[in-house]
């Protein structure tokens, strides 16, 4: 059927979709009026740790991109890890041991993000995998307002400056010869 033949609708069934319409704005406006200033002070935190976060999470997206500039293989993934937000820079690579073995070897920097918004504090976690080693696991605390930034950023470079002497250190694993090379 066609839009313009098709039976008209019910006057029943009109007032009804109406009459839920209307109970569902009742249902938004008592919601609204019930909100305390305390439900607006927390959600005004929340949203403040998101903020403080998300420039956190700019100063390594911007190292991420210096770093691969020197290792372009390196990439960067996202997520949730233990309960925090995850920024985490990957690298598999197949080399081959002082015994001359191929293997798969991964290197890693990760970033655990865990913003307190209930007490204005902000914790920042490093751990370090090179070539399938973890290293140490660092990490930085403190309040979460615009004048300790520098320390967060701070101590992130630290830590891609620690990843990076680490990662092209000396090492008996090397990259395998290019196909058709001789061995």
């Amino acid at each position: 059927m066609t839009p313009a033949t098709s039976t008209p609708m019910s006057n029943r069934f009109k007032q009804k979709l109406k009459e839920i319409r209307d109970e569902s704005e009742r249902r938004a406006v008592v919601s609204h009026k019930t909100r305390t200033d305390e439900d607006l002070h927390r959600s005004e935190k929340t949203v403040k740790s998101f903020e403080f976060r998300e420039r956190v999470e700019a100063v390594i997206e911007e190292l991420v991109i210096n770093f691969q500039a020197e290792a372009p293989g390196f990439v960067l993934t996202r997520g949730f890890f233990e309960g925090k937000y995850m920024l985490a820079m990957r690298l598999e690579e197949q080399l081959v041991n002082e015994d001359g073995k191929p293997g798969q070897y991964f290197s890693r920097l990760v970033f655990l993000l865990d913003p307190h918004s209930e007490d204005d504090t902000f914790a920042v976690e490093c751990r370090k995998t090179i070539r399938n080693r973890d290293s140490e696991t660092l990490s930085r605390a403190g309040a979460m307002a615009t004048e300790e930034m520098s320390t967060y950023s701070e101590f992130v470079e630290q830590q891609f400056l620690a990843f990076a002497e680490a990662y092209f250190a000396d090492t008996d694993l090397t990259r395998p010869p290019a196909a058709g090379a001789p061995a």
